[in-house]
């Protein structure tokens, strides 16, 4: 639809369910997960909703896509070897390579606005924690460490701070901290659930 809620244009048309939509950085696709083959993966399509193609294939739950900056790949989460874990494919669906190894469940990944870190949730150190690696899986560094639950990072536009959601003072409310994990900073004060932090573009 447009900004201010005009033209609705319906892009699926599916008795499954069709959910966790994004557009791809240059605008023209959109990336999105559905159980139209009777168990949840990955699929894309145009802007408009044509030119719609299959990703994954798989008997596992393929979940929580996210494009990389320069729209050449998708991470997203799978159970495909047991555990939720984070892969990353290329854009049509080639080079599935797995990220995380871990005994604990790795999702929402998140990348870095030059590419080269990704950031991500993980319940390894029992509290579910927000942690970041580089783009190969590598390098893993834990961001925060406050008991309680850590979810939902994003970036800053510069990369140099990540919003996220924690219930660590009570109720959900949202955070921002800068990327090394530093100076974190409550945002919202609200008895109410606050979820789904976004940045503006600038």
């Amino acid at each position: 639809m447009n900004a201010n809620g005009s033209g609705v244009i319906r892009l699926t048309n599916n008795p499954a369910y069709d959910h966790s939509p994004a557009w791809s950085p240059d605008g023209r696709r959109i990336v999105f997960v559905s159980n139209r083959n009777g168990n949840w993966e990955i699929y894309v399509m145009n802007a408009d909703g044509s030119g719609m193609t299959r990703l994954t294939y798989d008997q596992a739950s393929d979940q929580d896509p996210a494009w990389s900056p320069d729209g050449k790949r998708i991470a997203f989460v799978s159970n495909r070897d047991g555990n939720d874990e984070i892969y990353v494919m290329n854009d049509d669906g080639s080079g599935v390579t797995r990220l995380t190894y871990n005994q604990a469940s790795d999702w929402n990944p998140t990348w870095s606005p030059d590419g080269q870190r990704i950031a991500f949730v993980s319940s390894r150190d029992v509290d579910f924690e927000i942690y970041v690696m580089s783009a190969d899986g590598y390098i893993v560094t834990r961001l925060t460490n406050k008991r309680g639950y850590d979810t939902m990072p994003t970036w800053s536009p510069d990369g140099r701070r990540i919003a996220f959601v924690s219930d660590r003072d009570g109720s959900l409310e949202i955070y921002v901290m800068n990327a090394d994990g530093s100076s974190v900073t409550r945002l919202t004060n609200n008895p109410a659930n606050e979820f789904d932090p976004a940045w503006s573009p600038r």
